[in-house]
């Protein structure tokens, strides 16, 4: 069994991703020549749902975003009302912007009410007015995600703010310890940051690290470290996302399956710890 914790589905405002909108085969250096998904090329849900059943993934958290132009953004109600469309196989992560926080938090009230919800997005480097992972913005909301004992999924990793200083590990390493009870997954593994973002889950036992397409590619720098660590202190802290449609879900899983992982460990990463941490 295999939960995806990071995957958007060619489905309504997802469709204005880039990944859907540009032409697929036109290569990214992140897929490093590895062919699109069919069902990136069709924007076909039918084939998506096949690929993730080929796959062996059965469950998968529906990633939502509250970007700025030029990035863009996917309404919350596009992530809520997929996962009410394809109940059986999808969870919803809605995304705040943090900008505006009074209109953040009472947004959150809404979304922590709903079954299908099982965390939070948030991608502070890419909000209207740039963010640290630690800006005194959040701080409301983070008090708030860890009081009602809400997951929270920070993308901090690749290019997510105006430069790579956004997605420096060592302001969630703050959060981390201001909010001990909240459960605090770093969306993207931290990458390029490996070395620090491990550091921070080493000292935070509050901390989790998903890398998504950051294990995922072959030959990416530092994907070993974050194998490393899960077969020594991270086995119950380092989760499995393939960031479909960006990477294929089947080539995902057969490039995790051919990392250095020891073999009692891969359960925890592609099951076990996102089963847990998102209460499944």
């Amino acid at each position: 069994m295999i939960i995806d914790v990071r995957w958007r589905p060619p489905y309504k405002g997802f469709l204005k991703l880039h990944v859907f909108a540009r032409d697929p085969w036109v290569r990214r250096p992140g897929q490093l020549g590895v062919d699109p998904a069919p069902s990136l090329v069709g924007k076909s849900m039918p084939m998506a749902l096949d690929e993730m059943k080929r796959a062996g993934i059965t469950k998968a958290m529906v990633i939502g975003r509250r970007a700025q132009p030029p990035f863009e953004n996917v309404p919350n109600e596009d992530v809520l009302s997929f996962v009410r469309d394809y109940p059986d196989n999808f969870f919803a992560v809605p995304a705040l912007e943090p900008t505006d926080r009074s209109a953040a938090l009472d947004e959150l009230e809404f979304l922590h009410t709903q079954p299908s919800v099982k965390a939070i997005h948030l991608e502070p480097g890419w909000a209207a007015r740039p963010m640290y992972a630690d800006d005194a913005n959040l701080y409301s909301i983070y008090e708030r995600l860890e009081k009602i004992g809400m997951p929270t999924l920070v993308s901090a990793g690749g290019t997510i703010g105006p430069d790579f200083g956004y997605v420096d590990p060592k302001y969630l390493h703050r959060v981390a310890k201001d909010f001990p009870k909240l459960k605090l997954i770093i969306g993207h593994g931290g990458w390029p940051y490996v070395m620090q973002a491990l550091a921070v889950a080493y000292d935070c036992a509050n901390v989790y690290l998903s890398p998504d397409m950051y294990l995922n590619v072959p030959n990416m720098p530092g994907n070993l470290e974050y194998v490393r660590a899960a077969n020594y202190y991270l086995r119950e802290r380092l989760i499995f996302g393939t960031a479909y449609p960006a990477r294929p879900m089947i080539e995902s899983i057969g490039h995790f399956h051919r990392l250095p992982f020891d073999e009692e460990v891969k359960p925890y990463v592609l099951y076990h710890n996102a089963a847990r941490v998102f209460g499944i």
